[in-house]
């Protein structure tokens, strides 16, 4: 009967139906092909940012463990930064492509709330106060441009912060640790959440973290030169009053 009512409609609107569920049928095709070659191609651009962070991660563990019974203690503090946003970073890379790429569509947001939640929760006051790192970039002896430059990432970085948390204020809990007995709550605020946000919150958080990383080999080679090291050292080899 249905079929009958379409053929008696004219040529047109038979064209327009016929056009739009083969629309329909192939769009879930397109799409997943599209995002599987979106996805190899992010796996290849990522495959050298992800073996840098690690060979950095793992450097910075090392020569972080041989400073615990010294006492260049501006040297503890600038390494105890780097190991903080590095833990962070690794996380946010580790799912950073299945947040953009993954094929199921649950895991892909999973992804997503797990990066929110990492920029939400993390604060270098936490490491590193801005009075103590201060403290510590005079006594180091670091030049005001490595300050700049460190100061202008962490901007970036907190302003990546600052807007995860407004994107979860009331979200958080729902959507990550599932906390809310509403279960409907919880989907609705899952299935609504907004790539296009959350990448914006990553893309800030990267634009900061790409900066920090590029000034913390240089901060590093100050703060560990001789001049800065004797200058570490004869700040807490002073006798106390």
């Amino acid at each position: 009967m249905q079929k009958r009512k379409l053929f008696d409609q004219s040529q047109l609107i038979i064209n327009r139906w016929f056009a739009i569920k083969t629309i329909r049928i192939i769009r879930s095709y397109v799409e997943s092909t599209i995002r599987l070659s979106f996805r190899m191609k992010l796996i290849f651009q990522e495959r050298k940012r992800s073996k840098a962070l690690k060979s950095t991660f793992e450097t910075t563990i090392r020569e972080f463990r041989k400073l615990n019974s010294s006492k260049f203690e501006e040297l503890k503090i600038f390494y105890n930064l780097s190991l903080f946003f590095l833990i962070a970073e690794r996380d946010i890379q580790a799912v950073k492509i299945d947040a953009l790429s993954h094929p199921d569509q649950w895991k892909r947001n999973l992804s997503l709330r797990v990066m929110l939640l990492v920029i939400h929760e993390w604060d270098m006051a936490k490491a590193a106060p801005a009075n103590k790192l201060n403290e510590a970039y005079e006594i180091a002896g670091i030049s005001q441009e490595i300050r700049d430059e460190m100061t202008k990432s962490f901007r970036k970085i907190n302003k990546a912060h600052l807007k995860a948390k407004q994107l979860l204020t009331y979200t958080r809990n729902a959507t990550i640790a599932h906390r809310d007995a509403d279960a409907m709550l919880q989907y609705k605020i899952i299935s609504n959440l907004d790539l296009m946000e959350t990448m914006k919150v990553a893309v800030s958080f990267y634009e900061g973290a790409d900066l920090f990383i590029q000034t913390l080999p240089k901060l590093m080679l100050e703060a560990g030169s001789i001049q800065s090291l004797m200058k570490q050292y004869s700040k807490h080899e002073q006798p106390t009053k």
